[in-house]
């Protein structure tokens, strides 16, 4: 894989050095989403009860309603968001390097045999970020609508929980 993620970004950037921050920008927005979506979801396990003091023990508060599933991943979609404006920002800091700083390769380039080839280069990464982010998302609003449904006990879910799933899932 040597001068593999070269061919990635135009001339002038670490191939190595954007890909594995871009990973590292998944990476991240992927464990925001569970831990957000983790901490969301203990906290509204445990207001689903209430201390009785005549008992002098926790038990399950009747008029408590449990948390839906679009409001526990919420602040995960938020991170897939900012993931977003990094791969947005990555596409306009290449193309602009090389026509108001750097090595203004954009002119050599454009001789080159591979018409195309500057335009796939700098969006190469930004294009493949996004599609990936996207896809890592719905993967992981599954996975955690899944273990929503599946570990929240019948009478606390609310109404159509699992439509709600796909909607995010989905959309």
């Amino acid at each position: 894989m040597g001068r593999a993620p070269d061919r990635l970004v135009p001339p002038g950037f670490d191939g190595r050095r954007e890909f594995v921050r871009c990973l590292a920008v998944l990476a991240g927005a992927a464990a925001l989403t569970v831990l957000l979506f983790g901490m969301a979801y203990f906290s509204a396990r445990l207001n689903m009860y209430v201390f009785d003091a005549a008992l002098g023990a926790r038990v399950e508060d009747p008029d408590a309603e449990f948390g839906t599933f679009g409001g526990m991943i919420a602040p995960g979609a938020f991170a897939f968001l900012a993931a977003l404006v990094f791969y947005l920002w990555l596409l306009f800091r290449f193309i602009s390097y090389h026509y108001k700083g750097g090595t203004r390769c954009a002119y050599t380039m454009k001789r080159l045999p591979k018409r195309f080839d500057f335009q796939l280069r700098c969006a190469a990464l930004p294009v493949s970020g996004i599609l990936l982010s996207q896809l890592i998302y719905r993967a992981l609003a599954l996975l955690l609508g899944w273990l929503y449904v599946s570990c929240t006990p019948e009478r606390w879910l609310p109404p159509g929980s699992w439509e709600s799933v796909i909607y995010f899932v989905t959309h």
